[in-house]
């Protein structure tokens, strides 16, 4: 088990692209509205890549080990299948714990001011949800490091918060040994609250001043050990999802509608209160429109004890 303890100093780096740097006055489309990853299977080469880099992404450390791989490229270990399509991304080792990774944290110049590749972030939205699968060979097990994928909100350059899984992900989210030749889903969710803690604490102690606020979110495949330990083995991922709920109501759970804690009857009269100033959160029943509807809503609700 490796001890990890988070680094509150947040740098700034400057990304290039062809020895062109570029200031980014938006973020790339959403591709979908379901994922804003751009090329979230691989299967899309950059063509400005030398090393080979898949569009939308960037290999952080050696290309032989961060780096596309296609199913039946005859390179050693064999690629698999991807979760879908051919393409997938590897992670291996040069046989000690440094890190490797690919991230989206590049520049899209194909667009005009060459906007990130990073998946665009709102501050005023809800929890951010990242997934993806991986797959690591029988044959090749992941020893003497780690495997995962780290997150951070950041605005430009500037880093404002991470979610690092070793210091504080849960141990499904921290990859070790195999998966008996299996794709197995894996997925990461950062709180808004959470976010917005960090973010506030990393102001306070002079990193950076608020306004502005970070508006684009870095995901990076990792490897990494401690150390400077022994490793070996690969990892494969396909499939990255980004998308980012909608930010939690202020209205909170319409059953306790008082927020205290309880189901009573100190809720009923609290709705009728706001029920017939038409205010907002009695519109139990979201339809725009706070009438007869909201009443039945909030019965169905409080007699269930709960949302």
């Amino acid at each position: 088990m490796f001890s990890y303890t988070k680094s509150s100093v947040l740098s700034v780096t400057l990304a290039s692209v062809a020895g062109i740097a570029c200031s980014a006055a938006a973020q790339t489309p959403c591709p979908l509205p379901d994922n804003c990853v751009t090329n979230p299977s691989f299967e899309t080469l950059d063509p400005r890549s030398l090393a080979g880099d898949p569009l939308g992404w960037h290999n952080l450390s050696n290309p032989n080990e961060s780096k596309r791989r296609v199913f039946g490229d005859v390179l050693s270990p064999p690629a698999p299948m991807g979760k879908t399509g051919q393409a997938t991304v590897m992670l291996a080792t040069p046989g000690a714990s440094e890190f490797r990774g690919m991230t989206t944290d590049w520049r899209n110049c194909a667009l005009p001011n060459c906007p990130f590749y990073d998946p665009p972030f709102d501050w005023e939205g809800g929890d951010v949800v990242v997934t993806a699968w991986y797959y690591v060979p029988s044959d090749s097990p992941i020893t003497g490091d780690l495997s995962f994928i780290k997150l951070n909100v950041k605005r430009g350059n500037q880093d404002y918060a991470a979610y690092d899984p070793p210091g504080e992900g849960t141990s499904d989210q921290l990859i070790q040994g195999h998966t008996d030749n299996q794709w197995l889903p894996y997925s990461i969710r950062w709180p808004i609250a959470d976010i917005k803690a960090e973010v506030q604490f990393n102001a306070d102690e002079g990193y950076f001043n608020l306004p502005p606020y970070p508006d684009h979110l870095k995901i990076t495949l990792s490897r990494f050990g401690f150390g400077n330990a022994p490793s070996s083995g690969v990892i494969f991922w396909d499939d990255v999802t980004f998308v980012q709920e909608a930010p939690p109501s202020e209205c909170g759970c319409a059953a306790d509608y008082n927020q205290d804690g309880g189901v009573t009857g100190d809720d009923v009269g609290a709705f009728f209160f706001d029920f017939e100033q038409s205010a907002p959160c009695a519109d139990v029943n979201q339809d725009g429109g706070v009438d007869g509807s909201d009443v039945e809503a909030f019965f169905l609700l409080f007699e269930a004890g709960g949302c």
